[in-house]
C-alpha cells in the first residue's frame, strides 16, 4: 500500500481554505485549530507542521480573502471603458460578492477587530485595509489611463473614499438585510464617485 505524502504548502492551503469556511460559517471564536483540521480532513497534529500557531494561519486567511477581492475587481472591470465605468463595474461586482456570503463578510470584520485587540497583531488589521485600498486603487488607475483628462480627485483619496463607503454599506446590509435599500445606496456611491472624478453620473 502506497501512502501519498502531502506537501507542507498543500497542507497550508487546505488549512487556510478550511479556516475560511469554518470562520464564515461558525465565527472566529469557534474556529479552533482542532475544528479547522476536522474541516480540512486532516489530523489535528499536522496543523503545527503547517503553521507555528493560529495567528500565523489568520495572517494567511487575511491574504486569501483580500486576494479574492482583487480577483473579483480585476475580472469585473474593462479598463478601456474608462474610469467611471471601472468604478461602477467594480463596485457592482463587489456587491454581488457581499450578498453572496454573509458569513464571509462577518468573518472579515471579526478578523479586523481581533487584530486590533490582540497585542502584536495590530499591523494585520492595517494590512487588511491597505490591501482593500490597493485593490481599489489599481482598478481606478487602470481606468484613468483611458481618460482624455486627468480626474479631478487624487485617485488614492478616491480609493479610500470608496472603501469607506462600501464598508459602511456592508455593515448596514449585515444588520438590516435590506438588499434593495443597500443597492440604491450603492448606486448613490457610484454616482458620487463619478462626480468626484468629473464624469457624468
Amino acid at each position: 500500500m502506497t501512502l501519498t505524502r502531502i506537501s507542507a504548502q498543500v497542507r497550508r492551503e487546505q488549512f487556510v481554505e478550511a479556516a475560511i469556511k469554518v470562520m464564515a460559517r461558525e465565527g472566529l471564536e469557534r474556529a479552533t485549530t482542532r475544528r479547522i483540521a476536522q474541516e480540512a480532513g486532516a489530523p489535528h497534529g499536522t496543523f503545527h507542521y503547517a503553521f507555528r500557531d493560529k495567528n500565523e494561519l489568520l495572517t494567511e486567511v487575511v491574504g486569501a480573502v483580500t486576494r479574492q477581492i482583487e480577483t473579483i475587481l480585476t475580472e469585473a472591470v474593462d479598463p478601456s471603458r474608462g474610469l467611471a465605468a471601472a468604478i461602477g463595474d467594480g463596485l457592482r461586482a463587489f456587491w454581488q460578492h457581499v450578498i453572496g456570503d454573509d458569513g464571509l463578510q462577518l468573518m472579515q470584520y471579526e478578523l479586523m477587530i481581533f487584530s486590533r485587540r490582540t497585542a502584536g497583531y495590530e499591523w494585520l488589521a492595517e494590512w487588511q485595509y491597505a490591501r482593500y485600498i490597493s485593490a481599489a486603487l489599481d482598478v481606478l488607475r487602470r481606468g484613468a489611463e483611458h481618460e482624455a483628462r486627468p480626474p479631478r480627485i487624487d485617485l488614492a483619496d478616491l480609493a479610500r473614499f470608496l472603501v469607506a463607503a462600501t464598508d459602511g454599506l456592508v455593515i448596514q446590509y449585515e444588520v438590516t438585510h435590506d438588499e434593495q435599500a443597500c443597492r440604491r445606496q450603492l448606486e448613490q456611491v457610484i454616482r458620487a464617485a463619478a462626480l468626484l472624478v468629473g464624469a457624468a453620473p
